[in-house]
């Protein structure tokens, strides 16, 4: 176990309460879709300012009942110390995608332009609503939340960082 996290930690998850006497915890999977969660992945936790690494035993992604066990908690009580916590794995280690394929994570920090290219803001984060996601993008004084639909998004291009969104000028505002 280490104490050092990696530099590009993105949250997964969240541990939810302890479900049985062997350490198994009930989770939250933030994208439960092309999840890169696998047996024998190390998984970053953090406690307060403090990352520390547990390795996955088991798991079973299941929307609401997806439960996961971790390497060293083998009891409730072990399960309980930790539940409650966001997890991270380190961008590097999701799964490989095509190359017109992006995770939504990579959108975080991209330069917001119209069809007419003119600047909205920056990316600042991606809300998972039940209908669809969410990317909030940050004006400068005030936010612009943009479905992340056809009827909105253009294009993102990876390497630039520049997401192309059409038709939100009533979402401004």
């Amino acid at each position: 176990m280490s104490n050092v996290p990696p530099p590009d930690l993105v949250p997964i998850g969240k541990l939810l309460k302890p479900r049985g006497l062997k350490g198994e915890l009930r989770v939250t999977i933030f994208n439960e879709h092309g999840s890169s969660l696998k047996i024998g992945k190390e998984i970053w936790l953090k406690r307060e300012e403090n990352y520390f690494s547990r390795t996955i035993e088991a798991i079973k992604i299941v929307g609401e009942k997806s439960c996961i066990m971790l390497i060293d908690c083998n009891t409730w009580e072990d399960a309980d110390r930790i539940h409650g916590l966001v997890f991270f794995l380190p961008r590097d280690d999701f799964d490989p995608i095509g190359e017109n394929e992006h995770y939504l994570v990579d959108m975080i920090g991209a330069h917001v332009l119209d069809e007419n290219q003119k600047s909205l803001g920056n990316v600042t984060d991606i809300l998972k609503m039940p209908a669809q996601n969410i990317i909030v993008v940050e004006t400068g004084e005030n936010e612009i939340l943009i479905p992340f639909v056809d009827a909105y998004i253009t294009f993102f291009d990876k390497q630039k960082k520049n997401l192309i969104v059409k038709d939100v000028a009533g979402l401004i505002n």
